[in-house]
């Protein structure tokens, strides 16, 4: 026992010298022993009953009592945003509004809305709070130029590259390709993860959370016919001509429909990339205006790949919050039926590659993404420890990746990763993501 203490450097005080016989002797003498002095109980102001500075008093039984509990909730609010302003707080209050706002602004400037407070992550806490109860905003995104008919255009040797889609990162940043297990995202078998036998498979699931944010799934379930046709339609769509596209273009204030995203200026950097994007779930929330007649199967497609990969996305969330530590019911009441979407990605071969970027850096403002794409033109790039991994995708695998909501739940255990697409030099590259979103009128904290 003294030679963990002797480690600890604990210095015993004298039993003469307590603190209890020190003030009795103060008492006689009216002096303070200098290793008792601080002078910063002078220094530092101290406010007594000064209206405004007292502390809050929350009511418990009002914030349980339906009656009350949104005025008392409103208090609750206020305190936290107060602390915040004098920077003492360890909560960040934000609404699902206010987080989209900062994700589209983030993502403008090229980085990730997680990556501004993951260094303060272990102390700094988001709440959001119902959207329901704030003004209705609307987000779009500018028309620029379709990049199908511009690649056609730009395909020659000496054809320029127009300068907004010049990107020197494309080339600068080192980007790590292997096949090794420490140079690629993990391999989970979700046949494995029902083995009641076997935990093996639950613990790589987690540490892929953690450390990648990324995994390939395998054995998951959803029918090859069902991926295959859903990949065939979007190809169909992609080729038809320009104009036909375009009758499902996106109008102003809004991201759902064919085009791009994220664009706010005319000066901005653009990515070498077209997109189809369609709010899929629940059926109620698809505006049919978006949804092709052609080709015929297009919607059935959709409907079926839609519905097989929410169910997907449930099972996954089971085993996801046993690794976080939360409970499964929990976690699964905050998705299941809730927003889903889908983004149809098409990216055309450059013949200067390795000076654009088919989708900017960024991390998924969701919950959870799974990823289609055809194994024949690899693109998704992962970045972890300051580097890029190529992303080798296997042959019916499907792509998962935690989103900055997912990351929020779990306190920061799982890592929502930044990634990025790249573009092949004379193939193109077509991939589908879909998004996961909770219930939007949640309060949504971190669950540990």
């Amino acid at each position: 026992m003294a030679e963990i203490f002797d480690k600890m450097k604990v210095e015993f005080v004298d039993q003469d010298e307590s603190v209890q016989v020190i003030a009795d002797n103060i008492r006689d003498t009216g002096e303070v022993p200098e290793r008792y002095v601080k002078s910063e109980i002078k220094a530092n102001p101290v406010i007594v009953d000064a209206e405004g500075y007292n502390l809050p008093v929350i009511d418990m039984s009002r914030l349980l009592n339906p009656e009350f509990s949104e005025e008392e909730t409103a208090k609750l609010g206020g305190i936290l945003q107060e602390l915040l302003k004098a920077g003492e707080a360890r909560y960040k209050v934000l609404d699902s509004v206010e987080f989209t706002k900062g994700y589209f602004a983030a993502k403008l400037e090229g980085r990730s809305i997680i990556k501004v407070n993951r260094d303060c992550f272990s102390r700094l806490k988001h709440i959001y709070l119902p959207a329901a109860s704030l003004p209705s905003r609307t987000i779009g995104s500018l028309p620029v130029a379709n990049v199908q008919a511009l690649a056609e255009a730009c395909n020659g040797f000496n054809d320029k590259i127009p300068e907004r889609y010049i990107r020197m990162e494309a080339r600068s940043e080192e980007v790590i390709t292997g096949h090794g297990s420490t140079l690629a995202i993990p391999i989970i078998d979700l046949n494995k993860l029902f083995d009641s036998q076997s935990s093996e498979e639950c613990v790589k699931l987690v540490s892929a959370c953690q450390n990648w944010g990324f995994f390939q799934l395998i054995n998951h379930g959803v029918p090859d016919e069902v991926s295959e046709n859903l990949m065939n339609d979007i190809a169909e769509f992609f080729r038809q001509p320009l104009e036909a596209k375009k009758a499902y273009s996106q109008l102003p204030n809004s991201i759902e429909g064919y085009g791009q995203v994220f664009v706010a200026s005319d000066n901005q950097k653009l990515d070498w990339c077209d997109r189809f994007f369609l709010h899929v779930r629940p059926v109620e929330s698809r505006d049919l205006r978006f949804w092709p007649t052609n080709p015929a199967s297009f919607r059935h497609s959709v409907d079926v790949y839609s519905s097989e990969v929410a169910k997907l996305s449930c099972r996954l969330l089971e085993f996801m919050a046993k690794g976080m530590g939360a409970e499964p019911a929990s976690l699964l009441g905050m998705f299941e039926g809730q927003p889903q979407s889908m983004r149809m990605n098409y990216y055309p071969p450059c013949w200067q590659a390795d000076q654009v970027l088919g989708l900017s850096p960024h991390s998924d403002a969701c919950g959870l993404t799974i990823l289609l794409q055809k194994k024949d033109v690899q693109g998704l790039q992962v970045k972890r420890d300051g580097k890029w991994f190529a992303v080798d995708a296997l042959d019916g695998a499907l792509i998962v990746n935690v989103g900055d909501i997912l990351e929020i739940l779990s306190n920061g255990k799982f890592r929502s990763a930044e990634h990025r697409a790249v573009i092949h030099q004379n193939k193109e590259r077509i991939s589908v993501a879909v998004f996961h979103q909770p219930c939007q009128d949640l309060i949504v904290g971190p669950s540990l």
